[in-house]
């Protein structure tokens, strides 16, 4: 039996996977132990990744939950590799083991501080806004689906009775790559535009994307003080601890330094509503024209007072 000062990321990660086939198994803890001749008090401590069950204990459990298939294997694939402080995990946030692992640290973090350059925070997302962000990678929309609810079952971390402190620094960049949507962009903006002036768990600050050298990352602080490191790549997640996650500590300052205060922020994302109001006013207007030509044949006229009056509507929202 291994035991673990500190769990590592992939511990806790293999932790939440044995918690979630169980719940979903309908066992109790005592059950579950009376059925594999292990104390409730241990299963509760490899739930929790403060103790790691061996590669031949998960698979007795697994058996016992009736856990068969794909799911097995990737939990497999965890309980083969929690030696080490840090972990790398292939796949993207819509593979299982990486999903659960991060999920794992939401869970039990009491803070978190956010750094995202080019896209709006995971945790800050609107549904039609995260199928933007999924939609090439996964053309499959049950699967889109799938993921893009897991994704809007994380923000309960930050909103909600359980809310936690966040911090988000949200890059300029991730105010201008609307993915083509300007709608979309609309309602994301207004959404973050409204938590500034309503959320008491969320600090919302704008920063330049190239004030940091360093791509989007997570640091989540959990209950017993140690600090994990979050880092999403393209098709991977590494999972950061102990001496490899100290770093991020100073950019973190760097952050604060150089973004703009909540209010600032609030003033600029405003503005930048504004000129999304006044983008999709004009796509709608260009798409009314067409329709137009198209069922009339005739050119339709521009109305200056129209246009003029339009942008002013605009100016007021």
């Amino acid at each position: 039996m291994r035991g673990t000062d500190m769990a590592s990321p992939r511990a806790r990660g293999l932790g939440a996977a044995l918690r979630d086939a169980r719940i979903e198994a309908r066992f109790g803890l005592r059950e579950l132990g009376r059925r594999i001749g292990v104390n409730p008090a241990l299963l509760s401590n490899w739930e929790l990744g403060q103790r790691v069950p061996t590669p031949v204990e998960v698979s007795g459990v697994l058996g016992a939950l009736g856990v068969t298939g794909e799911r097995k294997a990737w939990i497999m694939l965890l309980a083969r590799g929690v030696s080490g402080p840090s972990w790398f995990s292939a796949g993207s946030q819509a593979d299982p083991a990486h999903y659960t692992t991060l999920i794992a640290h939401e869970r039990v973090a009491t803070s978190v501080t956010v750094w995202a350059p080019l896209l709006v925070p995971d945790l800050l997302q609107v549904p039609d806004y995260a199928r933007l962000v999924f939609g090439p990678d996964l053309r499959d929309k049950d699967r889109l689906d799938q993921v893009v609810e897991n994704r809007l079952d994380r923000n309960r971390i930050v909103f909600g009775a359980g809310a936690i402190p966040a911090r988000m620094f949200v890059g300029s960049e991730a105010l201008r790559n609307h993915f083509g949507d300007a709608e979309v962009m609309l309602r994301q903006m207004r959404f973050l535009k409204d938590l500034i002036g309503i959320s008491r768990a969320v600090t919302i600050r704008l920063a330049p994307s190239q004030v940091v050298t360093q791509g989007a990352f997570s640091r989540y602080t959990m209950k017993d003080t140690s600090d994990v490191v979050y880092c999403p790549h393209h098709g991977a997640g590494v999972f950061l601890v102990g001496k490899e996650a100290a770093p991020y500590a100073g950019t973190i300052e760097r952050l604060e330094e150089a973004a703009l205060s909540p209010v600032e922020s609030l003033a600029r994302l405003s503005v930048v509503v504004d000129q999304l109001l006044k983008e999709v006013k004009a796509q709608r207007r260009a798409t009314d024209a067409g329709l137009t030509q198209l069922l009339t044949g005739e050119q339709p006229t521009t109305d200056e007072s129209n246009t003029d009056e339009s942008t002013g509507e605009s100016n007021a929202d």
